[in-house]
């Protein structure tokens, strides 16, 4: 079968949605950090998603990202990778079934959810919104697109990431809370989605800090379960400055 992209450069998103704690075992990373004590109780999982959005400004175009700085005083002491599957919706949609979900999936791609962490974990604490923390320039990097046929059954996709080399978050996607096809669903009722949105669904655990110069590579790749080894559909290769 001959595989079919969608390149990112056609893609100019309305709105970026991204999905919070949606792995179990980055949710219980997340509660380690904010009590600042290991975490090791079961967690339970949320009764619906949690979603925070990017503006579509975050969005970078050339495979770079840093800590932002204001009159050249950065922002941030601490920048996080986050690897994540991507959904590019195709069409408008207000309420669509979770049965009719998928017919709104017109690509998956891999990208990176850059967190200014002391920045989010501060704003947390004095209960102040956090978008500085991820909706800075450049926090939203995409790989291209591959549609739906091409990419196979969800539940047999994973996403990885390697930082300089070494691996540092990989899962299938199957491990998500919430599914593809559910979050669409979801966001399709309570906002309404539209041709050219994204979807970040959420980081699995192994979340980390950057320094100047990494090299981060995440890919996305099927046939998780299948008795041949699985296959790479796309790249992101991104460098922080």
């Amino acid at each position: 079968m001959t595989r079919q992209f969608i390149s990112r450069t056609d893609i100019d998103p309305g709105s970026i949605f991204c999905v919070g704690k949606n792995y179990p075992e980055h949710a219980r990373e997340m509660l380690t950090w904010e009590s600042g004590t290991p975490n090791h109780e079961d967690i339970r999982p949320e009764e619906e998603p949690i979603i925070f959005m990017k503006p579509g400004s975050a969005l970078g175009r050339r495979d770079r990202t840093s800590i932002p700085a204001l009159d050249g005083r950065p922002m941030s002491e601490n920048l996080h990778y986050e690897v994540e599957l991507v959904l590019l919706i195709g069409r408008d949609a207000d309420s669509v079934g979770i049965d009719e979900a998928s017919s709104c999936i017109a690509g998956y791609g891999v990208g990176l959810d850059m967190t200014l962490r002391d920045v989010q974990l501060e704003a947390k604490k004095s209960g102040n919104p956090w978008l500085k923390s991820k909706g800075f320039r450049n926090s939203a990097l995409v790989s291209d697109f591959v549609t739906p046929e091409t990419a196979g059954p969800w539940e047999e996709l994973s996403i990885s990431l390697r930082r300089n080399g070494h691996l540092v978050q990989h899962s299938p996607v199957s491990r998500m809370t919430f599914s593809p096809v559910y979050l669409v669903h979801y966001l399709s009722t309570i906002y309404g989605v539209r041709k050219g949105d994204l979807v970040f669904t959420g980081t699995p655990s192994g979340v980390g800090k950057t320094e100047a110069s990494d090299r981060l590579d995440a890919v996305l790749e099927s046939g998780i379960g299948k008795e041949h080894a699985p296959a790479t559909l796309v790249t992101l290769e991104a460098t922080v400055i």
